[in-house]
């Protein structure tokens, strides 16, 4: 590693001799400056550990700094269209389904009444651990005039969950799933653009709905899940005058409020391929089921304690947050979540409770 600091710092200096720019100073400085760590740090260390030499513009000596306020993120409403469910350990835990005994058989006189049968089904679900660290120098926490680098568990958390929006549409909006939904055909799924009149067929699909032995199933609530670039669309079929039955409008208002209609922002569309879902309520079916760790509600941010020890003098607040051996401050963020884990439908755990359009078709 020294070697590889030396000829970088080598490249950069005769860069800068070749160009005179000068915000290559930072870049050398950091390397200097990560060279004499390396003694100290391993690979995965040295890769991460962010010093004051990595915020050239925000540590720069410019009269006055200001940042831009952050985006404000598109979130997901998964938690009103999938089922909750928790873990108490990493141990896979099972769900079952029985079916439904068998329907009454005419029986003549002084014959015996025909067996029913009943069967289970399991699903195997597990949760996991997903997690991301931040690792910044305490000079760089001393010199955060601005407060910036101090909200970053913050801003971990944040991305944490933007994380978990993005795992839980995966969970149904993917390739694997999509291919074996349209290979049932209707009513499971269909490839028409959201229309009022594709919708319509959707809905009708959902009511369509018979479980193992051939039973109506009665889906009393269904959601709507779009991408965003339908919200325009679904507001001009649910929420103009004609939706509400006027003279040559539609009724849709009527199965299809619009509070149960949701934006996904992490749905794939590609050219043409623009997909829409319809969930049964996650009471009425577990059309995709979300397991949590038992006591663990989202993402936690943690931060290592520091193992300074004050024994004379004294020293800013920064630095006694930090480690002995180095200085780095450390925060980590995690979240363990899990789902079903199926070679066909991915998190799909029931199919009779999800309706699937490519947007493909008028």
């Amino acid at each position: 590693m020294q070697r590889v600091c030396e000829w970088l710092m080598e490249v950069a200096s005769a860069k800068q001799q070749a160009t005179g720019d000068t915000r290559i100073e930072g870049h050398i400085a950091a390397l200097k400056e990560l060279q004499a760590r390396g003694r100290v740090m391993d690979g995965e260390t040295f890769a991460e550990v962010m010093t004051t030499a990595h915020f050239t513009h925000y540590f720069s000596n410019a009269i006055e700094r200001a940042f831009l306020d952050d985006y404000e993120y598109q979130g997901g409403s998964w938690q009103q269209y999938v089922k909750m469910d928790t873990a108490p350990d990493f141990r896979d835990i099972e769900r079952l389904r029985m079916t439904e005994p068998g329907t009454l058989h005419l029986r003549g006189e002084k014959g015996e009444s025909e067996a029913t049968f009943i069967e289970d089904s399991v699903y195997d679900m597990a949760v996991k651990e997903y997690s991301e660290q931040f690792d910044v120098s305490w000079q760089a926490i001393l010199n955060d005039d601005l407060g910036k680098i101090a909200q970053t568990p913050q801003r971990m958390a944040n991305a944490a969950r933007r994380w978990l929006d993005a795992w839980v549409s995966a969970l149904y909006d993917n390739a694997v799933t999509q291919a074996t939904i349209a290979l049932l055909g209707p009513p499971w799924a269909g490839t028409g653009r959201l229309t009022a009149a594709n919708l319509a067929i959707g809905i009708n699909a959902m009511k369509q709905r018979t479980d193992v032995n051939g039973n109506q199933i009665n889906f009393r609530n269904i959601h709507l899940v779009i991408p965003a670039i339908l919200e325009m669309q679904i507001a001009d079929i649910l929420q103009d005058v004609l939706a509400y039955g006027g003279p040559g409008g539609n009724v849709l208002g009527q199965f299809l409020s619009i509070g149960n209609v949701h934006i996904d922002p992490y749905i794939t569309t590609v050219g043409a391929n623009v997909p829409w879902y319809l969930f049964a309520d996650p009471r009425e079916s577990a059309a995709v089921t979300v397991v949590r760790l038992q006591g663990m509600n989202g993402p936690a941010v943690f931060k290592k304690s520091s193992d300074i020890q004050m024994m004379q003098g004294s020293m800013p607040a920064a630095f006694l947050m930090g480690s002995f051996a180095t200085g780095d401050i450390e925060f980590m963020v995690e979240d363990i979540v899990g789902g079903w884990d199926d070679a066909s439908y991915v998190g799909v755990t029931d199919f009779r409770g999800i309706y699937y359009s490519s947007g493909t078709t008028v």
